[in-house]
């Protein structure tokens, strides 16, 4: 943690009041809670079917803040990374706002899933394997975290992703994550609640299809060093004039700054003179990229409000 004299504490480059470390904190509060009395919020908080038809009906919201406490705290630490992550790629779209109620609608959405699910198992004899049963016990933030993914794949469908060290485009990883899942409880010894993870992402992709205006920009930016926005366009007839993108001419005056900026860095003697220049110009908490990404001539690298916090790493070498 840090503090910031302007902006207060600080956890992980953001306020410690910030939608991403308040769900991080109070599922870290719980989990530690959970070494003294495991079990019993578990049975009173984790998901169980025939619980929540019998009226405890909070337990579709409160599963979600349970993980399973083992040797390491695996469970918590991958969908606390996968929700920070995402997150870190989300609210710079949507909002702080937005986000937060998305990703506890998500939770919602996949218990009330799970229960749905378990419920149609009994109407159709209580068989059927990829449905869950009445009295199956749900616990972990993988449902919110999987509406999170869903909008990610939305919003960068060609980005990469690695599920268990396989790249896989980001349009698809939620529904490979899935099969695998499902392939895993079928013919392994996982307790995946893969009924769990769908129904957080389709409770995400729902809420698109009913607010599109709130959950689609016309705009998404770009990640600095991912050339992922969009599939490769049909090429045109030599004889046409190429379109000027939209999304660039929003970062022109970005790009005159910086290159105001590289000329006066050119145009000083020495290595001190140039610190001197670059150093009012630091933006505070910038995520900037690895030091090998850094290139003047690159359009997005040109076009980042963070180009002097790389360049006066850059000098400093």
């Amino acid at each position: 943690m840090s503090r910031n004299r302007s902006q207060g504490p600080s956890l992980f480059g953001n306020p410690i009041l910030h939608p991403l470390n308040l769900i991080l904190i109070i599922n870290c509060l719980v989990f530690f809670l959970q070494y003294f009395a495991n079990q019993q919020l578990i049975y009173r908080f984790g998901l169980t079917p025939d619980f929540v038809l019998s009226g405890a009906v909070w337990q579709v919201f409160t599963y979600g803040f349970l993980h399973a406490v083992d040797v390491l705290p695996l469970h918590l630490l991958f969908n606390m990374y996968a929700m920070y992550m995402l997150g870190n790629n989300l609210i710079p779209i949507i909002g702080k706002s937005k986000f937060t109620i998305l990703y506890f609608l998500s939770q919602i959405g996949a218990g009330i899933f799970v229960v749905v699910s378990a419920y149609a198992n009994v109407v159709l004899g209580g068989h059927v394997p990829v449905l869950e049963s009445m009295t199956s016990q749900t616990i972990g933030a993988s449902g919110a975290v999987f509406g999170l993914l869903a909008l990610f794949g939305l919003f960068y469908p060609n980005a990469e992703i690695l599920l268990f060290i396989i790249p896989v485009k980001a349009k698809n990883a939620v529904w490979v994550s899935i099969a695998i899942g499902y392939l895993i409880s079928q013919f392994g010894n996982g307790s995946i609640s893969n009924t769990c993870h769908l129904g957080g992402a389709l409770t995400a992709l729902l809420l698109v299809k009913l607010f599109p205006k709130h959950f689609l920009p016309a705009t998404v930016p770009y990640l600095p060093g991912m050339e992922w926005e969009s599939p490769k366009q049909k090429e045109t007839a030599p004889t046409s004039k190429p379109k000027q993108s939209p999304v660039e001419d929003l970062f022109l005056d970005q790009k005159k700054i910086n290159e105001s900026v590289l000329k006066q860095i050119e145009s000083k003697r020495d290595r001190v003179s140039v610190i001197n220049y670059l150093q009012p110009l630091q933006v505070e908490n910038a995520n900037i990229c690895p030091p090998s990404t850094y290139n003047t001539e690159d359009p997005i690298c040109l076009r980042c409000e963070w180009l002097p916090n790389c360049a006066l790493r850059k000098v400093k070498e």
